[in-house]
């Protein structure tokens, strides 16, 4: 029985997305107005990401959604339509995308795979890293292969070490220095002598013994973990493996407080390649029969929706699509019900909010107003839906002037 009412749903809803009316209808001609007001309603900044959303439920928010994406991808928009709404996916039923990995599959299965070992050949250094920060993660990350051998430790997902086990002997920090002329031989063969009687890196050593002042040995660290990440970074094929971390490790590695994060994060954005994490998120992602229109379909139901939605991963994927596409449109579920909404605002340009002409209860809406306005969160525009045009004044007016500037054709 459910069945057949889902169904009955969904066909009557395919029936109101405007693929299937001509485009001189005065529905088509509605939903390019709602876009034409969209890209103008901020003056300050671009709008490339919204939140279509409603109150409550069955006031027309997906069929919007839908719509609205449809009418920016003609405009040669490269247009992501997000199914968020894990909780009754209606995007992911009408373009029938159930089955595939989607956006649960991606934030539970891809970001949060944990590996313990495997090959370069599918994980890049890139992908490593960026798995053990979204899991925050603390441990060793080890990689080798014939040429080079590196260790990159983690305290709950923060980069707090490089090292390169076999870095040749001209790039190692003490020849660095002496070629500098910041410290001798004889200071140099001190410092190790004395490195070895405890677990501080040698860099802690030279400046706690007073060989080197802690500006210059900042800088020497940084070149030379540079140079690590560099090393690292040029690995296409080898083995990697996960351990953890003793507190003698962690304690050395922040001791020799260099900003490992930004300096991997200033390399990799010119040589950063998640192979891995690229490929899973692309196959997830579906083209439609319009041109520049595609689709993200919510995967799964899960026990968790809103944690999922405020998790790192989710994060990390919004900013990943934000690359990948010029505009994108997130359905989800409606604010009273449900926090979602919420949620995923801040990491958009705003909320498109779908109201049911004489359906919603003013003290609703108010409701949901305020709750964006205590969040600090933009709703940029409302839709008011299903509007019975015939009970209004200006309805003759209306009908006069686009039946003769369009002809008599439509199916509203």
């Amino acid at each position: 029985m459910f069945g057949r009412k889902k169904k009955r749903e969904v066909k009557k809803d395919l029936e109101n997305l405007l693929m299937t009316f001509p485009s001189n209808s005065r529905y088509a001609e509605s939903y390019r107005t709602l876009r034409t007001n969209l890209f103008f309603s901020s003056m300050d900044k671009e709008i490339n990401s919204v939140v279509v959303t409603s109150a409550t439920e069955k006031e027309g928010k997906t069929t919007t959604a839908i719509n609205l994406a449809y009418t920016i991808a003609q405009t040669d928009t490269k247009t992501l339509l997000l199914d968020c709404d894990l909780r009754r996916p209606h995007i992911t039923a009408l373009f029938k995308r159930k089955k595939e990995l989607g956006l649960t599959g991606l934030i539970t299965e891809t970001l949060g795979r944990r590996l313990t070992k495997g090959t370069l050949e599918e994980f890049t250094i890139s992908d490593l890293i960026v798995l053990t920060r979204l899991q925050k993660r603390t441990g060793c990350l080890d990689i080798e292969n014939e040429e080079i051998q590196i260790s990159i430790s983690f305290e709950k997902g923060v980069m707090i070490d490089i090292y390169w086990k076999n870095r040749p002997e001209s790039k190692k920090l003490v020849n660095s220095l002496i070629r500098d002329n910041l410290i001798t031989a004889k200071e140099a063969k001190a410092a190790i002598g004395h490195k070895k009687r405890s677990v501080q890196r040698i860099g802690t050593t030279l400046y706690t013994m007073g060989l080197v002042l802690k500006k210059d040995i900042l800088k020497a660290l940084s070149l030379h973990t540079i140079e690590s990440i560099r090393a690292a970074s040029s690995m296409v094929h080898g083995n990697f493996s996960f351990s953890p971390l003793s507190t003698a490790e962690i304690k050395a590695g922040l001791s020799q407080e260099i900003n490992m994060e930004k300096l991997y994060d200033d390399f990799i954005s010119y040589t950063g390649n998640s192979k891995y994490i690229k490929n899973s998120i692309n196959a997830a992602i579906n083209k439609t029969e319009t041109d520049n229109l595609y689709t993200l379909a919510s995967g799964s139901t899960p026990p968790n929706p809103s944690e999922l939605l405020s998790s790192k991963q989710m994060e990390f994927l919004m900013h990943y699509l934000k690359k990948q596409f010029d505009f994108i449109i997130i359905d989800t579920p409606p604010v009273m019900p449900a926090t979602d909404a919420v949620i995923m605002a801040p990491r958009t340009d705003g909320t498109v909010l779908v109201i049911k002409s004489g359906c919603t209860e003013r003290k609703i809406i108010k409701d949901v107003i305020d709750q964006y306005k205590s969040a600090n969160l933009p709703i940029i525009g409302t839709v008011l839906n299903q509007v019975d045009m015939k009970k209004e004044g200006y309805y003759r007016y209306y009908s006069k002037y686009y039946s003769a500037y369009y002809g008599s054709s439509s199916k509203t």
